[in-house]
């Protein structure tokens, strides 16, 4: 015991306390799940516990609706009455994964209703939001494009509309999983061994790529 790495003592630590200090309603282990009561939905993929944290959906992005002086997105708000429906109000299991809470402090989390359906696998389905990894936890990676493809081919919600300004090929990075217009910075300095090429936004999409937040492919 007393030759145990310090290095590998203090990740161990810094967890711990993180979970005491920030998470109290949730399980603190990576992989446990915790029932908590839902106080209000924000939007298509962000809700609001009793205590007042809220929980980020992880592997998904919604449409974004009106608020302050930005607009919203087509099915945003459809996106949020989906949402409510399904957990407002209501007990959920949640499943803290990624690196736990995002820069915001929102719980990073799978969230499951009581007849054991994921909500973010429900949102995939029912075309409301997009498949979008924003950390490591690659859990439920293939299930969730797998509900994402079903969505498209039927194309549900979000996959019945036209791409604003198509392009001739995206590019996509391998590490990131994002993918870019041809003429974006970031795009363009993915390196050699990550780019790969698409040749429209679909077939990024059925590989599970996320678009670049600048560029909006």
């Amino acid at each position: 015991m007393h030759n145990i790495n310090k290095s590998i003592l203090r990740p161990l630590a810094v967890i711990f306390l993180t979970c005491l200090l920030l998470l109290p309603e949730v399980a603190c282990s990576y992989g446990i799940s915790k029932w908590v009561h839902v106080r209000y939905v924000i939007d298509g993929d962000t809700i609001v516990l009793q205590n007042g944290r809220k929980v980020r959906y992880i592997g998904i992005n919604a449409p974004e609706i009106a608020h302050k002086d930005k607009p919203g997105e087509p099915f945003g708000i459809e996106a949020r009455e989906y949402n409510k429906k399904l957990v407002q109000n209501r007990d959920v299991r949640i499943i803290q994964a990624g690196d736990g809470v995002d820069r915001f402090g929102r719980i990073l989390a799978y969230v499951f209703t009581k007849d054991g359906r994921m909500v973010n696998e429900r949102l995939l389905k029912e075309g409301l939001a997009h498949v979008c990894f924003f950390s490591r936890d690659l859990k439920y990676r293939r299930l969730l494009i797998q509900a994402q493809l079903f969505a498209i081919n039927a194309h549900k919600g979000i996959w019945s509309l036209r791409p604003v300004r198509p392009e001739d090929f995206y590019i996509g990075n391998r590490r990131s999983q994002r993918f870019h217009r041809p003429l974006c910075k970031f795009g363009r300095h993915t390196s050699r061994n990550n780019k790969v090429i698409f040749k429209n936004r679909i077939a990024a999409f059925k590989k599970g790529y996320c678009p670049c937040k600048k560029c909006r492919p």
